[in-house]
């Protein structure tokens, strides 16, 4: 059952024996998306319900969870209180299906940091909400508005790059053609931009739809010759790319906005926490969308510590 990081298993329809039996499991409960709740997870409620953890809500700042029908809220800042979520388990399930990446991301840190064995878990969606009026930078309609460029809990970086002139700004590419604009945006000037896209897409037209939607910002950026690309699916592949591009510019400072797939978000998470001398990660906290996606694909599994 153990692998070392970088290793990816893929399900189309996981079952109980295809997860350590010796492990907490971390995730969500019924939310707005149906893949925030899979079967898989269900079983280890009816089978294991002293291993679950279940998030019932969150905001920015704090998190609340379930466990054994005993409801607590923990600051998202409070590393003692996250660890305490793995209760004491050296190996966990971190699904990051219907989490926010405020709820996903500090966890990641703190497992990392306390378990011997440490997966994150993602169930891609069959379809993405279509937008009522589409155009060529809105196809889905997924989110109400965006909360402004801030740092994710436990993420923030007060120094900054003592030279700014040598710094490099990488945008994950999503199909919101909004986002990567308005976090570089908010950078004066914008440094070198570079654009990473899903390819492998989760469908085959995804990569169009996204350098579609994000055509303004590479044109503004000068960035068409600067885009790299990387399985959908893979945070390994992202970071792997992200690497590429810190070779190419030694030294270099490197702005990160995961605006995209949540496994490149997940790669940007990874490599920004191996890197934290000249990585810094920019969110722009996106206010989802009810009902923005429907029905349940495969899930992936990615070994983060093993």
């Amino acid at each position: 059952m153990t692998q070392p990081r970088g290793k990816t298993r893929r399900y189309d329809a996981p079952s109980i024996a295809d997860v350590d039996a010796s492990a907490v499991y971390v995730f969500s409960s019924h939310g707005t998306e149906p893949r925030s709740r899979s079967a898989l997870w269900a079983e280890c409620i009816a089978q294991r319900p002293d291993q679950v953890v279940e998030i019932v809500s969150s905001d920015s700042a704090s998190v609340t969870v379930s466990i054994s029908g005993t409801t607590s809220t923990i600051q998202l800042l409070d590393a003692g209180g996250l660890t305490g979520l793995f209760r004491g388990w050296s190996t966990a399930y971190l699904d990051i299906s219907g989490l926010a990446h405020t709820v996903w991301a500090p966890l990641v840190r703190t497992g990392l940091t306390s378990l011997t064995k440490f997966y994150a878990t993602y169930v891609e969606p069959e379809e993405y909400k279509r937008h009522p009026s589409p155009t060529s930078v809105s196809q889905f309609d997924l989110s109400d508005g965006f909360g402004g460029v801030a740092p994710l809990p436990t993420f923030a970086r007060l120094p900054g790059p003592v030279d700014e002139s040598n710094s490099i700004f990488v945008a994950l590419l999503g199909f919101e053609g909004t986002r990567a604009r308005f976090v570089a945006n908010s950078l004066d000037p914008v440094p070198t931009a570079y654009a990473l896209v899903g390819l492998p897409g989760f469908r085959p037209e995804y990569p169009q739809y996204a350098l579609m939607s994000n055509e303004e910002f590479l044109a503004e950026n000068k960035a068409h010759a600067n885009v790299r690309y990387a399985a959908a699916g893979c945070p390994f592949e992202c970071m792997d790319v992200l690497a590429d591009i810190h070779r190419e510019h030694p030294g270099a400072y490197m702005y990160l906005a995961p605006v995209g797939t949540k496994p490149h978000a997940l790669g940007a998470i990874l490599y920004s926490l191996d890197n934290p001398q000249n990585t810094e990660l920019m969110y722009d906290h996106p206010q989802r969308k009810q009902d923005r996606t429907r029905g349940v694909g495969q899930m992936h599994i990615y070994s983060l510590k093993a």
